[in-house]
């Protein structure tokens, strides 16, 4: 994309009334599956607070936060948490970081007139959401990340590849972004197979691997990558002996945990 293009900004009206304490609330995971990305989510969420206070707060009154978990999308935890941050008159809502989560209380949120940022959500069906010129995100795109991905799968030599991804908004889109840009680029895309985050085993899916024999493969998961890793390196097709990539979902500590130093 060209830096200097002017980018068409929204308008949008507020009709809530201020009481002077700017507040904030949290939709972040402390539960369910990522769970694991909760933690530096909050604590980024309080230190920009805290900063933003000790510099004075905001029209001379302390910023407020009211935490809540936004669990994922195999509950409804997230609707009860932004129905209580709403009952407590929040002016924003940091959240969530899954897109599926997100997707289920946009609309709650921006109805309300209230500002949503989500650290995280990639899903392309937020790109356009008619959403009041209120919801925002940091994270790219799925149309950015995918091809980003699929590039390196091409650079580095590779003939033809497997996807595995979760099946929810993140990881089915990403899949889709992903293969277009690997066929585009000649590479075979032996198969794209999603799975269920919440099976008890992923033999089958890495079963499925081994047979196809990629050169490549990209993994798109969640905390349970770590297990589809393991079972992988079982099979011989883990990273010691595939080119393996992986996403931004990929990067939790649990990855490593499940490895001896230097697999």
């Amino acid at each position: 994309a060209d830096p200097s293009a002017e980018v068409e900004l929204q308008t949008t009206s507020a009709t809530r009334e201020g009481d002077g304490t700017l507040k904030f609330g949290t939709l972040l995971p402390e539960t369910g599956s990522l769970a694991f990305l909760g933690p530096p989510e909050f604590a980024g969420v309080e230190l920009a607070i805290a900063d933003v206070n000790a510099a004075g707060g905001v029209l001379g009154n302390d910023v407020e936060i009211v935490q809540g978990d936004s669990g994922d999308t195999s509950t409804d935890l997230a609707s009860q948490t932004v129905d209580r941050l709403l009952g407590e008159d929040v002016d924003a809502i940091v959240g969530a970081a899954s897109s599926g989560v997100s997707l289920t209380v946009v609309d709650k949120i921006t109805d309300a007139g209230v500002v949503q940022f989500s650290p995280a959500n990639t899903s392309e069906e937020l790109s356009d959401y008619d959403d009041d010129a209120l919801y925002f995100r940091n994270a790219p795109p799925d149309s950015l990340q995918g091809p980003t991905v699929a590039n390196l799968v091409i650079e580095d030599g590779n003939a033809s590849a497997y996807i595995l991804a979760l099946d929810d908004a993140y990881g089915t889109g990403l899949a889709d972004a992903v293969e277009a840009t690997l066929t585009e680029g000649g590479v075979e895309v032996v198969d794209k197979v999603i799975y269920d985050p919440k099976a008890a085993s992923f033999d089958s899916e890495v079963g499925a691997i081994a047979s196809a024999d990629p050169d490549a493969i990209v993994l798109i998961t969640f905390d349970e990558g770590s297990r589809i890793l393991r079972a992988m390196d079982e099979r011989g097709v883990g990273p010691t002996a595939k080119a393996i990539y992986g996403v931004d979902g990929n990067m939790g500590n649990a990855l490593g945990t499940n490895f001896d130093g230097g697999t």
